[in-house]
């Protein structure tokens, strides 16, 4: 499952810092983050979320991942960077932070890649304060994006490894399940996941009117405070 993230290293380096004005992670995390605030990147990668919210002006940073090279990489880039980031190798489903540790989480794009979405929810519930945020998006189910996935797995052509998809109905409960009230949610557009051009024109195309009605999009984006 790792091997599965590291071909994707030489993208990564060439975006390591993400525009905020079309990320709602970021947008959030603007109107809702203290310069002091102690937040956790789960699941970061070479730390393009940590780049980026460095850049924004938050100082206390700590990105997880569970491969080494991605945390080696991240390492890199942050002495070059001369950033001061901690990047820390470890599991989702069981991070090594004491509890109550921070004041918000970051969390993009990364659950689904596990099937112990319960577990990976309640650990972020444990390691966040009261009252703290969590900032966090999956994959939308009720969507042609699903189904292309799927097509896309079959014929070979999917290169992410294991992905789950949620509702909207479904991912909320589990969030209020593990003590998160929501306080604002947004449904990104598609994007298709796929190296081919003309298939990800025509999702594109096919996704535009279901969009609209909420039938369609990509990734659930959803800003949470912890509340018990």
């Amino acid at each position: 499952m790792k091997q599965d993230w590291h071909k994707f290293i030489p993208i990564w380096k060439k975006n390591l810092i993400y525009s905020a004005k079309n990320d709602p992670i970021l947008s959030w995390l603007l109107e809702i983050g203290k310069n002091n605030d102690k937040i956790l990147d789960q699941g970061c990668g070479i730390g393009q979320y940590d780049f980026t919210t460095r850049k924004l002006g938050f100082k206390n940073l700590v990105g997880l991942d569970f491969s080494k090279k991605l945390i080696q990489t991240a390492r890199h880039f942050n002495r070059k960077l001369k950033t001061k980031i901690k990047f820390v190798l470890g599991d989702i489903r069981n991070m090594p932070f004491k509890e109550k540790t921070f004041d918000i989480v970051i969390s993009a794009g990364v659950i689904e890649h596990v099937p112990e979405t319960e577990k990976a929810l309640s650990e972020i519930s444990r390691v966040v304060k009261d009252r703290g945020y969590l900032l966090i998006h999956v994959p939308h189910m009720i969507s042609i994006f699903t189904l292309t996935k799927k097509i896309q797995q079959l014929f070979g052509m999917w290169d992410t490894g294991y992905e789950k998809s949620f509702t909207i109905q479904g991912f909320s409960g589990l969030l209020n399940k593990n003590g998160f009230e929501i306080l604002k949610f947004k449904i990104r557009e598609i994007e298709p996941g796929t190296k081919h051009k003309i298939l990800s024109k025509l999702l594109r195309i096919i996704d535009k009117p279901l969009y609209k009605i909420g039938l369609g999009g990509h990734h659930m984006f959803f800003l949470c405070r912890k509340v018990k």
